[in-house]
């Protein structure tokens, strides 16, 4: 049975493999071959415990987390837990995976692949507001489908801002990267990526900003109370799309979208908008995804990561 911590599932798999992982499970119907039972939230004080089951063709996984928000304060990871990965008929385990890393890169990589569609392919600068686990695959993500050569970041926490931008100016040594405010982000950001889990929008109003042409994509907020992405991006926004409709009673974007009409619709899935393929793109749109996280694409990461090991 493999045990395989973060480093070793990020030395077994880039970004760009599960992009095309979970793109090629859409544009295959792989959702015939999987089963994915209702997700188990329990809430204990400002904590969550999830509990995620998940089938796909000759394998079960079940992802078992906790999201400790307060874990910000100690320098500590918000996100913390193991993937369970099982043969489907025997039920023998084959592998136990640190799922902070398959979280963190299947969510960036959803995230990913609406950039690849959504995004004006010209897309130069992106905003990354918060910089855990999410806000470094979202970074990943948006490298391996645009030609960046600015990133904008801002973190509430100093410290991890530094360690963030240090981090990257190490892995991307011709890119441009820089710690900046929300306003600046708003000003020049072809694509905002946010990753907190605020309970107020992060991203600011800012006057005469043209929000036309730009692409946000939405990750960290995934409770009622908690909202990213303001309002009057909400309502200015040519197309949303969600990884499912979960989000809608998930998340304070998409209870605010159906307030004004955005409803299930009128809003697409990652689904079809991989499904319709290039024609996706309407050049001078104001594009949102908000995703929440789907337990499939877990599996389908665990998957790969297994493969790969075993060759």
């Amino acid at each position: 049975m493999l045990l395989l911590d973060g480093e070793q599932i990020n030395e077994t798999i880039t970004m760009a493999d599960v992009i095309d992982a979970l793109e090629q499970y859409y544009l295959q119907d792989g959702e015939k071959d999987a089963y994915v039972p209702e997700r188990l939230f329990m809430n204990d004080r400002d904590n969550t415990a999830i509990l995620m089951p998940s089938f796909y063709q000759d394998h079960y996984g079940a992802k078992c987390i906790g999201i400790a928000p307060g874990n910000v304060a100690l320098n500590e990871p918000t996100l913390q837990g193991m993937f369970l990965l099982f043969d489907r008929q025997r039920m023998e385990p084959l592998g136990v995976f640190d799922a902070r890393t398959i979280t963190a890169m299947r969510t960036g990589a959803a995230s990913g692949l609406s950039i690849k569609y959504l995004a004006d392919k010209k897309a130069k600068t992106v905003g990354v507001i918060g910089t855990g686990d999410q806000g470094w695959s979202h970074l990943l993500a948006a490298c391996a489908v645009r030609p960046i050569e600015k990133v904008l970041v801002n973190n509430r926490s100093e410290a991890r801002l530094k360690d963030f931008v240090e981090k990257a100016r190490k892995h991307f040594p011709d890119v441009d990267i820089q710690p900046s405010s929300t306003e600046q982000i708003a000003e020049q950001a072809d694509i905002i990526l946010t990753t907190t889990t605020s309970v107020e929008p992060v991203i600011p109003h800012v006057e005469g900003v043209e929000w036309k042409g730009r692409h946000i994509a939405a990750s960290g907020a995934f409770k009622a109370h908690m909202q990213e992405v303001p309002d009057f991006l909400i309502e200015q926004a040519d197309r949303i799309f969600v990884d499912s409709y979960a989000a809608y009673d998930e998340c304070g974007e998409m209870r605010k979208a159906k307030e004004i009409g955005q409803d299930e619709s009128r809003v697409k899935t990652l689904q079809e908008l991989v499904k319709q393929g290039e024609s996706a793109y309407t050049e001078n749109e104001l594009t949102i995804y908000k995703s929440v996280g789907m337990a499939i694409f877990d599996i389908i990461t665990a998957k790969l990561i297994y493969e790969r090991r075993k060759g």
